[in-house]
Order: structure tokens, then C-alpha cells, then sequence
């Protein structure tokens, strides 16, 4: 399976010597998130676009992938947090609304054979544990 990478040019060198390491660094608010690599099905899915940022295309075996929606999990974020500078939407904060968004986050989450084009707003594709630099390449700019 195919798939789109973003990150800071920073991390070019990193990933072209080591790979994608698996993180947590993304707050976690489920085990779905645990462990895995953040990619995007298209590069159009990348609704994250930042000055600076480089793309990668990865090449990983399709039972290793969950496709999210990441915008129940950004809204997540936003009443976990509430509002903060640079948000748009400042919202309170709001543990229930959390919960809720995090639960529609797990019970829509699908395997890449159960996804159709549309399913998710922002399909996220979480990929469980490492991807080696051999499944690595750069995108052409």
C-alpha cells in the first residue's frame, strides 16, 4: 500500500538514515494511537500543510494500516485543551465532549480493505510499529 508522509525538513536526514520510527509523540488519547506512523492515503488528505515540511511515500503492507478519521481526534484535542492561542475554534474545556470524540475516533476506524473514498474528512492512515528506510522514498517537489 502506498501511502504520503509530512514532516519538518529537519527530519529528512533522520528518516533517510534510520526510517520512520513508530511514535507517541502525537497526543494520545486511545491505544489506537500507540506506536504507529502518521501518513496520509493522498497527498491531498494533508490538511496540515505547514511552511517548511517535506513528503515522503512509504510503501507498507495494507494489515499493518487503520485508516482514522483525524478530525474526531483534533476536536478531541480541542476540549481536552480548550482554548488556546493560535486556534481557531476556542473551545472550552469539555471532558465529556473529549470522550465522545474520541469514542467516534475508535468505532469509525477502519481496516484499508473496509475504506471507501469519502468514508472520513481527513483519513489518517495510523501504521503500526517502524517502516523501514528499504519502503522510504522522497517526493519529488
Amino acid at each position: 500500500m502506498e501511502l504520503y508522509h509530512f514532516t519538518d525538513c529537519a527530519n529528512k536526514d533522520s528518516i533517510l538514515a534510520n526510517g520512520l520510527k513508530a511514535s507517541t509523540k502525537y497526543e494520545v488519547f486511545t491505544p489506537v494511537r500507540e506506536n504507529v506512523g502518521f501518513c496520509w492515503l493522498k497527498k491531498e488528505d494533508n490538511k496540515l500543510v505547514k511552511d517548511n515540511q517535506i513528503c515522503f511515500k512509504v510503501r507498507v503492507d495494507s494489515e499493518r494500516c487503520t485508516i482514522v478519521d483525524m478530525d474526531y481526534v483534533s476536536m478531541a484535542m480541542m476540549y481536552k485543551h480548550g482554548a488556546r492561542e493560535n486556534v481557531t475554534a476556542k473551545k472550552p474545556p469539555n471532558p465529556t465532549a473529549e470522550k465522545l470524540f474520541v469514542q467516534l475516533y475508535e468505532v469509525t476506524a477502519v481496516k484499508p480493505c473496509d475504506y471507501h473514498e469519502g468514508m472520513h474528512f481527513s483519513p489518517e492512515v495510523l501504521v503500526k510499529g517502524d517502516i523501514q528506510l528499504s519502503d522510504i522514498e522522497l517526493c519529488a517537489e
